[in-house]
């Protein structure tokens, strides 16, 4: 795994598949600018108790070139939810979100809000 720095912090996120939970280890970068570092597997309890799911992040994300993807499915793409949910993506032009159950078309932008909560 790439080296973190002291500002690295995880957040959670959903596999479309499985529909299960699982983190991403999100490092600072500069100034609105994050890079997704490593995906682990993790239930929702542990989760809540390692604060994980109060973490947010605004700005733009690039993927580190060792991050390895969904311990699940493995994708490495991925959409935000209108819940604000981060889901593995797989390519499709219409999602449907495991968490909430709504379903749209994707859309790209430049920069995010993410915060991985409530699961």
């Amino acid at each position: 795994m790439t080296g973190l720095s002291d500002k690295a912090f995880a957040i959670m996120a959903v596999c479309e598949e499985s529909k299960k939970p699982f983190g991403i280890t999100v490092d600072y970068i500069g100034p609105r600018h994050y890079k997704f570092v490593w995906a682990f597997k993790i239930d929702k309890d542990k989760a809540h108790r390692e604060g994980y799911d109060e973490n947010s992040v605004t700005g733009s994300v690039e993927l580190d070139s060792n991050y390895p993807g969904c311990p699940y499915c493995g994708s490495k793409q991925f959409y935000i939810c209108a819940c604000g949910k981060i889901v593995c993506y797989h390519g499709e032009r219409v999602v449907t979100c495991p968490s909430c159950g709504q379903s749209g078309e994707i859309t790209t932008v430049s920069e995010i809000n993410l915060k991985g909560g409530g699961y």
